[in-house]
């Protein structure tokens, strides 16, 4: 595996909290808890779509943007040996985790805070990812907006950003679901309180193309394209 791993320092916003709750602990059990419980009961978002919305963007020259445990990129059935691959991630935990399990794809490992411009640290790609990533930064639209805009200058031209987040706006459906969103927030694992349809939409259209969002529950599905 190609490592390219190097200390980074955290800007004002403090991104600390979402990235010390994924501990070698919770991501053994992080595939049950999100994809085999919460997105199904509690965000109403079923994991085969969020499946599916990845294999229609992600090609065979793609970076995945917090990685988690590298769940969307095992199962994918676009990506294969011989592709180039990338996992980017402050966590060093997660990185280990995911390139262990797509060792297969020899990914390149890059170990990076969002909220830095990281687009000089590997060679660009045409499609990258951000899967259940925004909901879990603080800060507000404006840092979004900071997120989107390094994420969209490791792009091609021309190429993809696309990912899936949890909406804090409107609010789950279910109690349970309102209560684990709430107690989320209040830890510090989400910062999604302040994340609607409408403010995704205006953070994404500021940096891509022919944006698209798609929301199935509080999740929302979206894509858009750097300029050509």
């Amino acid at each position: 595996m190609n490592y390219q791993m190097s200390e980074t320092s955290f800007p004002a916003v403090d991104t600390e909290p979402g990235h010390r709750a994924y501990t070698p602990g919770l991501l053994k059990w992080y595939d049950l808890i999100v994809h085999g419980f919460s997105n199904r009961w509690l965000w109403h978002c079923p994991t085969a779509r969020l499946q599916e919305w990845f294999d229609q963007h992600a090609n065979e020259n793609h970076l995945d943007i917090g990685v988690g445990t590298g769940f969307f990129l095992d199962r994918s059935k676009r990506l294969k040996p011989g592709q180039r691959i990338g996992l980017l991630d402050a966590n060093p935990n997660c990185l280990a985790v995911a390139a262990k399990r797509i060792e297969r794809l020899n990914p390149e490992v890059i170990q990076a805070n969002l909220a830095e411009d990281f687009h000089d640290r590997a060679d660009p790609f045409q499609s990258v990812s951000l899967m259940y990533v925004l909901h879990c930064l603080p800060g507000d639209v404006d840092f979004r907006s900071q997120v989107i805009d390094h994420a969209a200058a490791i792009l091609l031209p021309g190429g993809t950003l696309f990912g899936a987040t949890i909406l804090g706006e409107p609010k789950p459906k279910g109690w349970l679901g309102r209560r684990v969103m709430a107690s989320y927030n209040q830890k510090g694992i989400f910062g999604n309180q302040q994340d609607t349809q409408s403010s995704l939409e205006d953070v994404l259209a500021k940096v891509l193309q022919d944006v698209q969002i798609e929301q199935v529950g509080s999740v929302a599905l979206f894509a858009g394209r750097t300029a050509t």
